[in-house]
């Protein structure tokens, strides 16, 4: 464990008055030499009592008038890795933002720094503060007038509440690596069973044997089976355990994707030893079976052959947030171009009309952003009345966001619109269609796994933007996708 070492004492005070700036100066740095009588004598407007001089360590304090300048503050700081641990703010600023833009402000820039809400109204409290920013622990109200030594206490106690977070962030990366070593020993252990799998085919002779074997087969992948889930399960006992010692950290979950994306990745051997089998058993001994015989190899190949399309639909799924890939410029228009190309034989097939006219650039991972379209216009190019060619017309614009809730550039959104003349969506349908493995259609009627909407939510749900559909039953579908734009 590489715990935190150096306890961050940076301490920010917002308030527009000159007097109390420089009563928070005297009260949290104490190495000042002295401390003026009249400042001792005379208590001043916002104290009960006056302060006494304490031989502790200074924090490092900085002062402004006005939530912007507050704002720029933690931003560099955050840039230059000294980010501040508390922010004393006054609730009732005179120019410039309120108390409830600055502190979103500040999140946005730095969403660990705790703040103190400085008050002197009796008619501002919880009441207040709650509806507008929840119940989080990052908030508390100090009233006006108040002790230096409860501002002093306070200030030691938030700094060592921001120390303590950061060191249960440093376990949990390490935990992380462990995880990741022994997904490295699983996959070796997969790769000699495939190597074992694959020697059993040699003693195959007879019929009887190769029955025989699949039963082995299946007993082995029951094991397997088990083997996966006493892992999991014995990796949830450890995730519990790191649960309750960080304080339930809120990316604590981790863990648990990459398991089940694991468990899906073990699968895909033996689903490959029955196909296998399966291929032998028909080449060499279809001519000992009657038509049912090779009907049932048949049912069995193909079941085996959906289920494996579950399995990698399942590893799209889990890897979607897998460690990120760097950001990068991307022309919409050239990538939608490289996407109809690769479904240029469906577009031929089905002879498809794609309408797009100029397109913004944005900022983003370029094989998820990739991937997303890509489901998007698979989906218009299947799902299409029969007989009539598809028709898909693609549309991006920039929008204003006032919620600024991500990395994005502050107050803009791209958002994509992907519409077809298809067969529609029923509107009872709407909140499902995104369910892992929801088909709203007989696989008679159309190929998949149910699985591409998932995927496409959450990808735009992890790149911070949203994904919604118009649709009427009979008339087409149109996919929204609002996406930041990334600088």
């Amino acid at each position: 464990m590489n715990p935190v070492c150096t306890l961050n004492r940076r301490i920010l005070v917002i308030d527009d008055s000159p007097n109390v700036l420089q009563d928070f100066r005297k009260i949290l740095c104490p190495a000042i030499p002295f401390i003026s009588d009249a400042w001792s004598e005379g208590r001043h407007d916002l104290f009960d009592e006056p302060f006494l001089h304490h031989r502790n360590k200074p924090f490092d304090l900085d002062c402004v008038d006005n939530g912007k300048s507050g704002r720029d503050l933690v931003t560099q700081a955050k840039a230059q890795d000294s980010p501040f641990a508390v922010v004393f703010l006054d609730v009732r600023l005179p120019n410039g933002w309120g108390w409830l833009e600055t502190v979103e402000r500040l999140w946005d820039e730095d969403p660990d720094v705790q703040i103190v809400l400085c008050t002197a109204y009796p008619d501002f409290g919880w009441s207040e503060v709650l509806p507008q920013l929840g119940r989080r622990d990052q908030v508390l109200i100090l009233r006006k007038p108040f002790d230096p030594i409860e501002v002093w206490q306070l200030s030691s106690a938030l700094t060592m509440k921001w120390h303590w977070v950061h060191q249960a962030r440093s376990r949990v990366h390490e935990l992380e690596q462990i995880v990741m070593t022994r997904t490295g020993l699983l996959e070796e252990t997969n790769r000699r069973l495939e190597q074992a799998l694959l020697r059993r085919q040699e003693v195959e002779v007879q019929l009887a044997q190769a029955i025989r074997a699949v039963e082995e087969r299946t007993l082995e992948l029951s094991a397997v089976r088990d083997h996966a889930l006493n892992e999991i399960h014995e990796r949830e006992r450890v995730e519990v355990i790191l649960h309750h010692k960080t304080d339930q950290l809120a990316r604590s979950n981790r863990d648990l994707e990459q398991f089940a994306s694991v468990a899906a990745h073990d699968l895909q051997e033996p689903l490959h030893s029955i196909q296998v089998f399966l291929d032998l058993l028909r080449r060499k001994y279809g001519s000992a079976l009657n038509t049912h015989g090779l009907g049932y190899v048949d049912r069995v190949k193909n079941a085996a052959g959906r289920m494996q399309q579950l399995i990698q639909s399942l590893l799209v799924y889990s890897r979607v947030e897998f460690p990120q890939m760097a950001e990068q410029k991307l022309v919409l228009r050239e990538l939608i171009e490289e996407i109809l190309s690769d479904l240029g034989a469906k577009i031929e097939e089905s002879r498809a009309v794609v309408q797009f006219g100029e397109l913004p650039t944005i900022y983003g991972n370029a094989i998820q952003i990739r991937q997303l379209l890509q489901n998007l216009l698979g989906n218009a190019l299947k799902f299409h009345q029969p007989g009539v060619p598809p028709v898909i017309c693609i549309t991006a614009t920039i929008i204003q966001d006032r919620r600024h809730t991500g990395s994005g550039q502050h107050g803009r959104l791209c958002q994509i619109e992907i519409h077809d003349q298809g067969i529609g969506i029923p509107p009872e349908q709407f909140e499902h269609i995104f369910g892992m493995f929801k088909r709203l259609h007989r696989k008679e009627e159309f190929e998949g796994t149910g699985m591409g909407l998932a995927v496409c939510q959450r990808i735009v749900e992890q790149c911070g933007g949203a994904i919604s559909v118009r649709s009427k039953l009979g008339k087409g579908s149109t996919f929204i996708v609002t996406l930041p734009i990334q600088q």
